[in-house]
């Protein structure tokens, strides 16, 4: 029992942290903050605004902050290029954060639970080709930017297959939140319908891809 203390710490934290976010909703704190002031403040403090910026994202996946919506702020306060230059600093510093975590006090516990075939096959791919795993996963918007983080840090993926990857793969989606962002600031300009159509595009090509894939799958079979 001792062995799966950990496991159960992880588990806690984040039933309390999804706790948090429902009391801050349902206390009516979200509709009270001031974003304004907020974005006026983080712009006036310069680069230490963007230093502030990038803590806050390295700490979001402790608490479950949806990722995308801070990305997109981020675009809207120090606009596209520093937008996306804190974003992926941020993200990916965030990400290593979860992963250390999962891999440090999950990964133990996972492992002796690991009994079915298929998570087995799974978990020894992920060891082999851990790199084309998580970029292909980093590079697809429909797969859940925190589970990836966490699951990766329980399976056998090595860290700088997983650290690479990740840097790598989440750049296409960063500067396209943040030029969307960023143009939010001029609303039905011609610079925010190309970042809505840049946003389209992001979105659906990799719904086709794995349209495309999925029939092939079929077909083999």
């Amino acid at each position: 029992m001792a062995r799966s203390k950990p496991l159960w710490l992880l588990i806690s934290w984040f039933v309390v942290a999804i706790l948090g976010l429902l009391v801050l909703k349902w206390t009516g704190v979200w509709e009270h903050i001031d974003l304004n002031w907020v974005t006026r403040w983080l712009r006036d403090l310069g680069p230490i605004g963007g230093l502030l910026y990038i803590l806050a994202y390295t700490l979001r996946p402790l608490v479950l902050f949806p990722a995308t919506p801070l990305t997109l702020y981020g675009g809207y306060v120090f606009g596209a290029f520093w937008g996306t230059v804190y974003d992926i600093i941020g993200a990916g510093a965030g990400a290593l954060l979860s992963f250390y975590i999962t891999r440090k006090w999950g990964r133990g516990s996972f492992q002796r639970i690991l009994r079915s075939p298929k998570l087995l096959s799974f978990d020894q791919k992920a060891e082999e080709k851990g790199f084309m795993v998580v970029l292909y996963m980093r590079l697809m918007p429909f797969f859940p930017f925190d589970g990836i983080s966490y699951g990766a840090g329980l399976s056998k993926i090595r860290f700088w297959d997983y650290t690479w990857a990740t840097f790598i793969g989440i750049i296409p989606g960063a500067i396209v939140y943040n030029v969307f962002g960023a143009s939010l600031n001029d609303i039905w300009s011609w610079k925010f319908l190309g970042a809505v159509a840049m946003y389209a595009v992001f979105a659906i090509v990799p719904l086709l891809i794995k349209r495309r894939q999925a029939r092939k799958v079929r077909q083999a079979a």
